[in-house]
């Protein structure tokens, strides 16, 4: 549905450019806008690579266990059929501490 909205909204934002004259302007947003785009895109990827580096060094640490087992309370309320021993309960927890200092982002990707 939206591979229909948005060319739809991007051939009336050109006509309308085109009839009111302001092809200069729709041009001159444009570049600003990709360049705005990508800079904000360089800005996140570095941004996760840094935390995902830091959650891994801290998954290949004691560090990891230590904040399982602090979470190990609500692990246990949330998923009362999951083994600790499980590798997925350190996974679980991993992704549940990145949510929690506010690196979404980051969060998904995180796997061993």
């Amino acid at each position: 549905m939206l591979n229909i909205v948005w060319p739809f909204f991007i051939i009336i934002s050109i006509i309308f450019a085109f009839f009111s004259g302001n092809l200069k302007e729709l041009n001159s947003s444009i570049f600003e806008s990709t360049s705005t785009a990508v800079n904000l895109c360089i800005t996140l990827v570095g941004t996760m690579c840094l935390w995902n580096g830091i959650m891994q060094i801290a998954s290949k640490t004691s560090a990891m266990q230590k904040i399982t087992n602090v979470l190990r309370p609500i692990m246990k309320l949330l998923f009362p059929n999951l083994k600790k021993d499980s590798k997925l309960y350190q996974e679980i927890s991993m992704n549940m501490v990145a949510n929690i200092l506010g690196l979404g982002n980051a969060a998904t990707p995180l796997r061993n």
